[in-house]
């Protein structure tokens, strides 16, 4: 089965975090997400998520540290996920390019979007945990 590994963002403002919606034009289109994608030959995850974000959501993230990783098992692939805490770098809000939407959404409410299924342990965790922003 093939294998992917992905950067995923958790970022954080106030109690919120931000959360993208997967675009028609993709699989699994209408899930929502963290904002992310897969990781380039060569790449690190904070390479990637600083790319990715920049693609997607045209702001710049400060990237910094790992707080959940897992192993997903899609009918057609493996996902490996690597969930990194990020601040947004400046002041502009996110804009998304690629026909997706986005939504800041409080932890007690990650579970009223529908998250991927390799998504919702994350929203567990964020839920009951102390990460903040930065």
């Amino acid at each position: 089965m093939k294998k992917i590994e992905v950067g995923a963002a958790v970022i954080c403002r106030d109690n919120e975090i931000l959360l993208t919606s997967r675009p028609e034009h993709q699989d699994m289109a209408g899930f929502w997400e963290f904002p992310g994608g897969k990781i380039e030959p060569g790449e690190s995850v904070a390479q990637c998520l600083i790319r990715e974000i920049k693609e997607e959501l045209d702001v710049k993230v400060r990237v910094f540290d790992t707080i959940y990783m897992l192993e997903h098992d899609y009918p057609d692939k493996t996902v490996s996920l690597h969930f990194v805490r990020c601040q947004l770098d400046d002041d502009q809000p996110p804009r998304p390019l690629e026909g997706q939407d986005a939504a800041w959404v409080e932890r007690d409410s990650l579970d009223n979007y529908p998250l991927l299924p390799a998504d919702k342990p994350v929203a567990d965790f964020l839920r009951f945990s102390c990460i903040h922003e930065q």
